[in-house]
Protein backbone atom coordinates (compact mmCIF):
# COMPACT_ATOMS: atom_id res chain seq x y z
CA UNK A 1 0.00 0.00 0.00
CA UNK A 2 1.25 3.35 -0.85
CA UNK A 3 2.59 5.37 1.93
CA UNK A 4 1.00 9.12 1.51
CA UNK A 5 5.05 10.39 1.17
CA UNK A 6 5.67 8.35 -1.71
CA UNK A 7 5.93 9.22 -5.66
CA UNK A 8 5.91 7.53 -8.48
CA UNK A 9 9.01 8.11 -11.04
CA UNK A 10 10.15 6.44 -14.17
CA UNK A 11 13.88 5.89 -14.24
CA UNK A 12 15.89 7.65 -17.14
CA UNK A 13 19.16 5.49 -15.99
CA UNK A 14 19.96 1.99 -14.74
CA UNK A 15 19.62 1.74 -10.69
CA UNK A 16 20.38 -0.47 -8.11
CA UNK A 17 18.39 -0.09 -5.38
CA UNK A 18 18.41 -2.54 -2.14
CA UNK A 19 19.78 -4.99 -4.13
CA UNK A 20 17.63 -4.78 -7.26
CA UNK A 21 18.82 -3.97 -10.85
CA UNK A 22 16.24 -1.27 -12.52
CA UNK A 23 16.53 -0.47 -15.54
CA UNK A 24 15.65 2.93 -17.83
CA UNK A 25 11.65 2.80 -17.69
CA UNK A 26 10.68 1.18 -15.07
CA UNK A 27 8.24 2.82 -12.28
CA UNK A 28 9.51 2.44 -8.72
CA UNK A 29 7.74 3.92 -5.83
CA UNK A 30 9.67 5.84 -3.54
CA UNK A 31 10.20 8.51 -0.83
CA UNK A 32 9.84 11.69 -1.53
CA UNK A 33 13.40 12.82 -0.40
CA UNK A 34 14.55 9.81 -2.38
CA UNK A 35 12.58 10.97 -5.24
CA UNK A 36 14.11 14.46 -5.02
CA UNK A 37 17.64 12.92 -4.70
CA UNK A 38 17.21 11.02 -8.15
CA UNK A 39 16.08 14.37 -9.75
CA UNK A 40 18.61 16.19 -8.83
CA UNK A 41 21.08 13.65 -10.07
CA UNK A 42 18.94 13.51 -13.51
CA UNK A 43 17.90 9.86 -12.45
CA UNK A 44 14.52 10.62 -13.42
CA UNK A 45 12.27 10.45 -16.97
CA UNK A 46 11.33 13.75 -18.20
CA UNK A 47 11.92 15.73 -14.89
CA UNK A 48 14.54 18.43 -15.55
CA UNK A 49 15.88 18.87 -12.45
CA UNK A 50 15.85 23.17 -12.78
CA UNK A 51 12.01 23.31 -13.60
CA UNK A 52 10.56 23.55 -10.75
CA UNK A 53 6.97 23.14 -12.18
CA UNK A 54 8.12 20.22 -13.80
CA UNK A 55 9.96 19.23 -10.47
CA UNK A 56 6.54 19.65 -8.11
CA UNK A 57 4.85 17.58 -10.84
CA UNK A 58 6.70 15.14 -10.28
CA UNK A 59 6.72 15.09 -6.01
CA UNK A 60 2.83 14.67 -6.04
CA UNK A 61 1.83 12.25 -3.81
CA UNK A 62 0.79 8.85 -4.81
CA UNK A 63 -2.95 8.88 -5.61
CA UNK A 64 -4.52 6.04 -4.08
CA UNK A 65 -7.29 4.21 -6.03
CA UNK A 66 -10.20 3.80 -3.63
CA UNK A 67 -10.99 0.34 -3.10
CA UNK A 68 -14.17 -1.14 -4.88
CA UNK A 69 -17.18 -2.27 -3.12
CA UNK A 70 -17.92 -5.83 -2.45
CA UNK A 71 -21.33 -7.09 -3.07
CA UNK A 72 -22.93 -7.65 0.20
CA UNK A 73 -23.90 -11.66 0.22
CA UNK A 74 -27.92 -10.95 -0.34
CA UNK A 75 -27.12 -9.33 -3.72
CA UNK A 76 -24.31 -11.77 -4.70
CA UNK A 77 -27.06 -14.76 -4.12
CA UNK A 78 -29.56 -12.68 -5.94
CA UNK A 79 -27.36 -12.61 -9.24
CA UNK A 80 -26.71 -16.17 -9.50
CA UNK A 81 -30.11 -17.19 -8.72
CA UNK A 82 -31.64 -14.56 -11.52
Amino acid sequence: MAQPDHVRIVLAHHLTRDGEQLMPGDEIEVPQHEARQLISAGYVANVDPTDTDAVAKALAPVERKPAMAKPTANKAAGQASG
